[in-house]
């Protein structure tokens, strides 16, 4: 991210100088300040996706909204991309954010599995500048007057394509398995399957029948991220939900949807749950 972060904010050119500096003096004050640029990125993509998602939440319709289009002049070109991220994350939606460059503005896509969005840009072109990409991100440039024409072209696009089970999240589960599976030789055993990502992804796992063995904690600067330790009644296991937000809580009983890992923490290695998501149990 700290590397990303100089050519998302300007210019590479601070990364590249990092990478090829001839020793530690002289990489040092180049590592701070891509740390100062990557902290300036952090803040200014969590003010746009605090904008962006706290005004569609008071006007979103999820029957008619298929695809969302937002943008605005002051927004950051260079977080976009991560901004549309997040905004599907929360609704489940094709979504594009855009930033002003000028008479141009540019932005960034993400997608839902059956919802192409390349292809859907394609059957925009004359609506837009430039686009170009693959069916789950692209990147589009278009003039500012265009935009709303541009959004009910995708939502129609959208509407003729997409099925509702297709708007509402799904995760697909490797396996169902017990705490007592989960042990830090079956987790590195599983780490034979590494690299993960694009078309690997990692390793899903469903545990059900859990409670709370701690109250949930929270961590982070903005207390976004929650810790907490569950059980079955036979074993137990720290749970950690990155940016699991203000709730709702696992209630008395639950099943979570998992990948697991190994923490290590002063010469200790124990298996960590990440969280995915989370239903009431039975």
């Amino acid at each position: 991210p700290r590397l990303n972060a100089a050519g998302r904010m300007e210019n590479a050119e601070e990364a590249l100088r990092l990478v090829m500096a001839r020793d530690a003096a002289e990489a040092e004050p180049i590592a701070q300040g891509l740390d100062q640029r990557n902290r300036t990125r952090q803040d200014i993509e969590r003010g746009i996706c605090q904008e962006v998602i706290s005004s569609l939440r008071e006007r979103f319709d999820g029957a008619k909204d298929f695809v969302i289009v937002e943008g605005h002049a002051q927004w950051h070109i260079g977080v976009v991309g991560i901004v549309a991220a997040r905004v599907l994350q929360e609704f489940h939606r094709p979504t594009i954010i855009l930033g002003g460059d000028g008479e141009m503005w540019r932005g960034s896509g993400r997608s839902i599995e059956g919802f192409d969005l390349a292809a859907a840009l394609r059957n925009c072109h004359e609506l837009l500048e430039r686009h170009g990409g693959h069916a789950m991100a692209a990147g589009v440039t278009i003039a500012a007057e265009k935009i709303d024409l541009f959004r009910a072209r995708l939502n129609e696009l959208a509407r003729q394509t997409l099925q509702p089970e297709q708007l509402r999240p799904s995760i697909m589960i490797d396996a169902e398995v017990e705490l007592d599976d989960l042990t830090v030789t079956r987790i590195e055993e599983l780490g034979r399957l590494d690299p993960v990502g694009q078309g690997n992804p990692a390793v899903r796992l469903a545990v059900k029948g859990l409670s709370h063995h701690q109250p949930p904690q929270r961590m982070g600067k903005e207390s976004q991220h929650v810790k907490f330790r569950v059980t079955d009644g036979k074993s137990t296991l720290e749970a950690v939900w990155w940016n699991g937000g203000p709730g709702p809580w696992p209630c008395d009983k639950f099943d979570l949807a998992v990948t697991a890992g190994i923490n290590e923490y002063k010469g200790r290695r124990t298996v960590q749950l990440k969280v995915l998501d989370w239903r009431a149990g039975a």
